[in-house]
């Protein structure tokens, strides 16, 4: 079970990865992806993005990774604030406040929750405006990654994948 640290370093490999293979996009398909943000943008949201969900399963109870999400979700909220993507922070938000309202290792420790507390970031910007579907689809794999690499680090994927099997 890896505490804030590992799961901050965890959020981090998943974060360069999901940058890295959304950068390897040729550029004309970036910008395609982009529609509604430059690609620097992009790259740096799914990087946040990768990172907050990382962190997000823990954040239930009172810690330093619970801080830095919290620091994490303000940077990212002031980007799409600043970008216009209002309704795109006020559901961040939302989702942000979600694990307070619940016991530490409930129900944000399942792997069923890494792929449903993500699903807003693909469905609302899509429901607002069908141009941000592949904007949004890079956000919400981005997200999934980070999430099931808290799941993993904390050994639960690899538990629940063998009660499976």
């Amino acid at each position: 079970m890896a505490g804030y640290r590992g799961h901050l370093a965890g959020g981090l490999v998943a974060a360069v990865l999901c940058t890295v293979a959304v950068s390897l996009l040729p550029y004309e398909r970036l910008a395609e992806y982009s529609s509604l943000l430059q690609g620097w943008q992009t790259l740096a949201g799914v990087f946040i993005v990768a990172m907050l969900f990382a962190l997000f399963p823990d954040i239930d109870i009172k810690s330093k990774g619970q801080g830095l999400f919290y620091w994490l979700v303000f940077i990212l909220d002031v980007l799409l604030i600043w970008i216009g993507a209002i309704e795109v922070a006020a559901y961040l938000g939302l989702i942000a406040i979600l694990p307070l309202l619940s016991k530490h290792r409930g129900w944000t420790h399942s792997i069923v929750a890494a792929f449903i507390v993500p699903a807003p970031i693909a469905i609302v910007p899509y429901l607002h405006d069908g141009r941000m579907l592949a904007t949004s689809v890079l956000f919400y794999s981005a997200a999934v990654v980070g999430y099931l690499s808290h799941i993993a680090l904390d050994g639960e994927l690899i538990s629940r994948l063998r009660r499976l099997l």
